[in-house]
């Protein structure tokens, strides 16, 4: 019999494109040996995560992502929640699709439809950790502060107009009105601690975001870390600089820049600051926050 994959789409990321590639990615799939159950998201609220997690029921040993951060943080909270039942979940398929796809940047998956079933056919896997906040999961980023809310405010039509710059041109516009907030940091062991007025803080499983591809640059999948980035308060000029020493991936080295790796942090702070989850709308402070140590299997390229 041939295996049974679930392939979840959204038909609305980065400018609808797949919907065009759509039937090709099912012939390749069946000619790979794969039966395919599709299932196109809708805005239900959980429509997206109860679909990952009823794959295994219905006989799914794949279940496929296919849009945007967003969708991909959907469908790896259905499969976790099938981990947290004591269940192994289907492995992760990844077809890139959004406006941002900062997960499968670090994972070398190409943006061509094409190629991405291909791979997925040919069977190469990986075993990646998951971050865990909660009863949440996420594959990439906990965020928190400065340009955090960014994606969840920026329209549809522009993302499809203008792709990743609508991002910043928002982003630009909370800049002279955002005041730092106090924020204290600290590990279960007590082996580090961080306190002081913040523009922005990061926990991240991935090296990148927001296009900035070595914000962690010590960061592995699958090294049982999380890498904590915290950018403290400063002025405008020093600001600048800093942004520029992002870009170059020389920011570790700031003084107005703190980081650190470590399974688990406790964060508290204001809980009417806007935090981020894999460009979804986060939970409020405080956070408990730990890593999901070979949480998910995932295909890969070689």
């Amino acid at each position: 019999m041939p295996k049974r994959m679930k392939l979840i789409y959204n038909p609305e990321a980065g400018v609808g494109a797949f919907r065009r590639h759509l039937d090709r990615a099912i012939a390749i799939f069946q000619e790979g040996g794969w039966q395919v159950l599709a299932h196109r998201t809708r805005e239900a609220p959980g429509d997206t995560a109860d679909a990952a997690q009823s794959a295994l029921a219905e006989g799914c040993s794949a279940v496929v992502a296919v849009g945007g951060d967003g969708t991909l943080h959907q469908v790896v909270n259905g499969l976790m929640r099938l981990s947290q039942q004591g269940k192994e979940p289907p492995k992760l398929g990844i077809i890139p699709a959004g406006t941002a796809n900062d997960l499968a940047s670090f994972l070398r998956l190409p943006r061509d439809v094409e190629a991405c079933c291909q791979i997925i056919v040919q069977g190469k896997t990986r075993v990646i950790d998951v971050g865990r906040l909660g009863s949440r999961f996420f594959l990439n980023v906990a965020s928190g502060g400065l340009m955090t809310d960014v994606s969840h405010k920026v329209a549809q039509p522009l993302k499809h107009n203008i792709g990743k710059l609508a991002y910043y041109l928002k982003a630009l516009e909370q800049l002279p009105e955002f005041r730092p907030f106090e924020l204290i940091v600290e590990t279960p062991d007590g082996g580090f601690a961080y306190s002081g007025e913040t523009l922005l803080f990061l926990v991240m499983n991935g090296a990148g975001a927001g296009s900035f591809t070595t914000l962690a640059p010590s960061a592995r999948l699958d090294d049982g870390q999380l890498d904590l980035l915290v950018f403290r308060a400063c002025s405008i000029s020093e600001f600048v600089g800093l942004f520029v020493r992002v870009l170059q991936g020389e920011h570790i080295r700031s003084p107005l820049v703190t980081y650190h790796q470590a399974a688990a942090f406790r964060l508290s702070g204001s809980p009417e600051m806007e935090t981020d989850l894999d460009g979804e709308v986060g939970p409020s402070l405080p956070w408990e926050i730990r890593v999901c140590q070979a949480g998910l299997t995932v295909f890969s390229p070689s």
